[in-house]
C-alpha cells in the first residue's frame, strides 16, 4: 500500500536497518531532507548533507538575515563541474528568459487540456500532528473504507498484530509497514498512499509525529498542498499535544508567541503546524480524533478549537481557510458517510473527512517555468539504474529529456516516468508527483536534497542568501540549491532547527552564487 523512502549513496541501499537504530542520536542531529531548504545545527562537521547549517548565537535585529558560506572554493569547483553539462560553465539565466521547447509545449497543452475535460486534478495531502494522534489508524481505516485496501490484507493485520499485543494498531499497519515501525507503535518514515475522491486524485502522505522524526515530517510537508492536522481529542490527549508533555489535563498557560527562545517547547501540534504553514501549505483540515473516549463531547470538541484555533492565525493561517471536523478511526465515524453514533450525529452535521478533503484546491500548475523538481529520494529501479523520486515544483518533462543535477553540475537523461502512480507516463508537470528512471549519470552524484532542473535554466547554487526573519544569524558549511521565494516559491524558504527544536523560519529573498 504505502511506499517508504530508500536513499542511495553511492551503489548501496541503505534500507532502514531496526539494529542500527540509536534512538538518542535523534536528540542531536537530524537526517538530509529533500525538497525546501531546511537549516540545521552542526553537530559533526563530517555530516556532507549540503542543507547542514553551524547556527551562530547571534540575535538578528531587523527584518532579514544574511546567511554565508564558508566553503566558496565548492562554489567554484561546482562552476568547473559544469564543463560535463553543456561544454561550458554553466551560466545562470534569468527565468522571464525561459521559453518551453515547441514539442514539450504541445503535449503540455494537450494534458492540461485533457485534465480540464476530466475534472480531477492531483492534490498531494500531508498527514501530521503529535505522536499518537491516531494519524495512520485513521488514515488506513479511510483507505479500507475507500475499498483501497483488500479485506484479506484487512484480516491479516488484524490478525498479526493481535499477535505481536498490539491489536489496536491493526489499520495503522496498512501504512506502517516496517518492522521497526510495528515493534515500537510509531511511524517513523513517510508512507505514500493514493486514493480518489469525488473531485481529486489524492497522494497521501502519512508524516510520523515523533519528535525525533520531524526532518521526514518536513520531507513530507514539503511536497504538500494541503494538510490534515490530527488532534487528540481524548482527555489530556490535546494538551500533550500541544503544551507538550506531562501538560496538565487543564492545559497550562503557554504563549503563542511563535518559536522565540523564550516560548514553552510545546509538542508536535505546534511544531508541524507551523512547518507546514513556513512551507508553503495554506489549507488546513484540523481533525479532532478520539473523541469516543469522552462520550463524543462537543464541550471538548470546542474548548480544543478555541485554543488552537488563536495560534494557528498566529503563524499564518486564515481562518477562512481552516476547516474543523471530528473524526474516529476505530469506529469508522465521519470518514466518508455521516456519523452513524447517535452522540456524534446530536451536534455534528458538518462534513465528513472525505468531503473535507475534497473542497480542498489543488494549487496552479506552474508549467510555464523552467523545470524544477527537488530530489526526495533515490533508489534502485526494478528494471535496473537509478530512480529519483519527487515532486515537479516547476515546469514539465517526458522521456527523452535533458536534465541538470545541482549541485554537481551533472548531466541526465530520463529514460522512462512513473507519475501519480501510473507506470510509463509520457509526461510529468509542475505539481505532479513522479518517479524518474534516469540515465547517463552516476548514480553516486545522486543524493536527496538536489535538484533537478532545466540545463540552460539552472538552479541557484547559493553561498550567501538572505532570508525575511528576525531570528537568527546562520552561516551554511556548503553552497546549496536555492531560488528567490519571488521565483520558485518552493525552493525559496528556509527552515532553522538546532538541538531537536525548530527556532526560526523565513523566505529567501535574495542570492548571492
Amino acid at each position: 500500500m504505502s511506499r517508504k523512502q530508500t536513499q542511495l549513496y553511492g551503489d548501496d541501499d541503505l534500507d532502514y536497518d531496526e539494529e542500527d537504530y540509536d534512538e538518542d542520536a535523534y536528540d542531536d542531529w537530524d537526517e538530509p531532507v529533500a525538497g525546501p531548504a531546511v537549516a540545521k545545527h552542526s553537530i559533526d562537521e563530517a555530516l556532507h548533507d549540503l542543507h547542514d547549517l553551524n547556527l551562530a548565537a547571534q540575535p538578528g535585529d531587523g527584518s532579514s538575515v544574511s546567511v554565508s558560506s564558508s566553503s566558496n572554493g565548492l562554489a567554484a569547483d561546482a562552476a568547473r563541474k559544469g564543463s560535463r553539462a553543456g561544454g561550458g560553465a554553466v551560466a545562470w539565466r534569468p527565468l522571464e528568459d525561459y521559453c518551453m521547447e515547441a514539442d514539450l509545449a504541445r503535449d503540455v497543452d494537450a494534458a492540461l487540456a485533457g485534465e480540464a475535460g476530466v475534472g480531477r486534478r492531483g492534490l498531494h495531502l500531508v498527514v501530521m500532528g503529535h505522536v499518537d494522534a491516531g494519524k495512520s489508524t485513521l488514515m488506513g481505516r479511510l483507505l479500507s473504507e475507500l475499498g483501497q485496501v483488500s479485506q484479506k490484507e484487512v484480516h491479516k493485520n488484524q490478525k498479526e498484530s493481535a499477535q505481536a499485543g498490539k491489536a489496536s494498531f491493526s489499520w495503522a499497519w496498512v501504512l506502517d509497514e516496517r518492522p521497526e515501525e510495528r515493534a515500537r507503535g510509531v511511524t517513523v518514515d513517510v508512507a505514500v498512499a493514493r486514493f480518489n475522491t469525488p473531485g481529486h486524485s489524492i497522494t497521501l502522505l502519512d508524516a510520523p509525529g515523533h519528535r525525533d522524526f520531524v526532518p521526514n515530517m518536513i520531507s513530507g510537508a514539503g511536497l504538500a498542498d494541503a494538510a490534515l492536522l490530527l488532534v487528540d481529542g481524548s482527555p489530556g490527549g490535546f494538551e500533550a499535544g500541544f503544551y507538550g508533555e506531562g501538560a496538565a489535563a487543564g492545559g497550562a498557560a503557554a504563549g503563542f508567541g511563535g518559536l522565540g527562545p523564550d516560548t514553552p517547547p510545546g509538542g508536535q501540534t505546534q511544531e508541524h503546524a507551523q512547518l507546514a504553514r513556513s512551507l508553503g501549505v495554506e489549507q488546513l483540515a484540523v481533525v479532532i480524533s478520539k473523541l469516543d473516549t469522552c462520550d463524543y463531547s462537543q464541550e471538548r470538541f470546542e474548548y480544543i478549537r478555541s485554543q488552537l484555533l488563536p495560534f494557528l492565525k498566529t503563524v499564518g493561517f486564515r481562518e477562512s481557510s481552516v476547516q474543523w471536523l471530528p473524526a474516529v478511526g476505530p469506529a469508522g465515524q465521519n470518514l466518508v458517510a455521516p456519523p452513524s453514533e447517535p452522540l456524534l450525529l446530536r451536534w455534528w452535521q458538518g462534513p465528513t473527512l472525505v468531503q473535507a478533503i475534497d473542497a480542498f484546491k489543488p494549487k496552479p500548475r506552474n508549467t510555464g517555468a523552467p523545470l524544477r523538481m527537488p530530489v526526495h529520494d533515490v533508489f534502485k529501479a526494478r528494471q535496473g539504474g537509478v530512480c529519483v523520486g519527487g515532486k515537479l515544483e516547476g515546469g514539465a518533462l517526458k522521456p527523452g529529456s535533458k536534465l541538470l543535477l545541482v549541485p554537481g553540475y551533472e548531466a541526465a537523461v530520463v529514460k522512462s516516468l512513473e507519475v501519480n502512480g501510473q507506470d510509463h507516463a509520457p509526461l510529468a508537470l509542475a505539481g505532479d508527483s513522479a518517479d524518474v528512471l534516469l540515465s547517463g549519470i552516476d548514480a553516486s552524484a545522486l543524493h536527496a536534497g538536489a535538484v533537478l532542473c532545466h540545463p540552460e535554466f539552472p538552479v541557484h547554487l547559493a553561498v550567501k542568501f538572505t532570508v525575511q526573519t528576525a531570528l537568527v544569524e546562520v552561516t551554511p558549511v556548503r553552497p546549496m540549491p536555492l531560488e528567490r521565494f519571488a521565483d520558485v516559491k518552493a525552493l525559496g524558504r528556509v527552515a532553522l532547527r538546532e538541538g531537536g527544536r525548530t527556532v526560526a523560519v523565513g523566505v529567501v529573498t535574495s542570492i548571492n552564487e
